[in-house]
């Protein structure tokens, strides 16, 4: 898992996502294992025409390919799961917090196969989580000064 993904889908209900899902920008993230173990996330995406970074550490739970995050408010907690991935082409990963359950697809390219986005779409269906939960993200590279992602 460890390099540089970019985020090519996600399918969720957050209410969010689906009043503003015609604004998503391109969205990269850099992963380390420092320690081995836990992983390092820097996420980068544009807003409001400035670039964010979101940092994170997905700390190891019970189970191989399960992680936990720390959220934003009290006693918030994620829990993260690698689904499945090909460490050179895609992953989709399971997102599950109290505001419910998400479906990423990342890839090592901003593009993917149609037989891995509609593997996808199989797994977040499978999930509850139908097309018109879907969105897909631009596949333009977002420059970060030194760095392009």
């Amino acid at each position: 898992m460890v390099g540089r993904w970019f985020l090519v889908g996600t399918a969720s209900r957050c209410g969010y996502l689906a009043e503003n899902s015609h604004r998503l920008e391109a969205t990269a993230m850099m992963v380390a294992a420092p320690d081995g173990r836990s992983l390092v996330i820097s996420t980068f995406r544009r807003l409001d025409g400035q670039c964010w970074e979101i940092r994170q550490r997905y700390v190891p739970a019970r189970a191989h390919g399960r992680f936990s995050v720390r959220g934003h408010g009290y006693k918030s907690k994620m829990e993260v799961v690698v689904g499945e991935t090909d460490p050179h082409s895609y992953a989709i990963i399971y997102y599950q917090d109290s505001q419910g359950l998400s479906v990423k697809l990342y890839g090592r390219s901003s593009q993917l196969s149609d037989a891995i986005v509609d593997k996808f779409e199989q797994r977040a269906r499978a999930m509850g989580l139908s097309e018109d939960v879907t969105h897909y993200f631009p596949t333009y590279v977002v420059s970060l000064g030194k760095r392009d992602v």
